[in-house]
């Protein structure tokens, strides 16, 4: 006998491109007693997958189920003083943590001004020498010796 179709319906199963009601053909065939003995180790896995189909839970598996539900009650454990020790507590942590973010705003605020003043100062400063005439600036000869300290607003020379 030919069993080139269950061949063909094999090769689709092992490559997920079967119906349903082409594995049904293929279940139906390999639950015959006689199958051909190329094709026996694949009896095996149908046979499995039809086991598993017909297990059901019995009647008395609900029936322990129930029985340990229904066994030892669980105790909830109240919980005294621990709220009363956390209402007692609650305004110092509420306070502290204002003080650690006002503290937190300051601190960001205070490094972005720092920021912006030092951009402004050395734009200034720039801006500053660039404007100067040539004659404002003073040569020293190179036999003296000389000493330029340098202020904030001004630049002195001395020798």
């Amino acid at each position: 006998m030919d069993y080139k179709y269950i061949e063909q319906l094999l090769e689709r199963y092992w490559a997920c491109e079967t119906s349903l009601q082409e594995e049904q053909i293929l279940r139906t065939f390999f639950q015959q007693q006689e199958v051909p003995e190329h094709l026996m180790a694949y009896k095996a896995i149908f046979d499995v997958q039809q086991e598993q189909a017909e297990a059901t839970l019995g009647e008395e598996f609900d029936e322990r189920i129930l029985e340990m539900i229904e066994g030892d009650p669980v105790k909830a454990i109240p919980l005294r003083g621990g709220l009363r020790r956390r209402s007692f507590l609650r305004p110092l942590y509420q306070a502290a943590g204002l003080v650690a973010l006002i503290l937190t705003i300051g601190i960001a605020a205070q490094h972005s001004f720092d920021e912006e003043g030092q951009s402004q100062h050395t734009q200034f400063a720039q801006t500053d020498s660039l404007e100067r005439p040539a004659d404002e600036f003073v040569t020293v000869p190179e036999t003296q010796e000389a000493a330029v300290t340098v202020e904030q607003d001004s630049i002195n020379l001395t020798r």
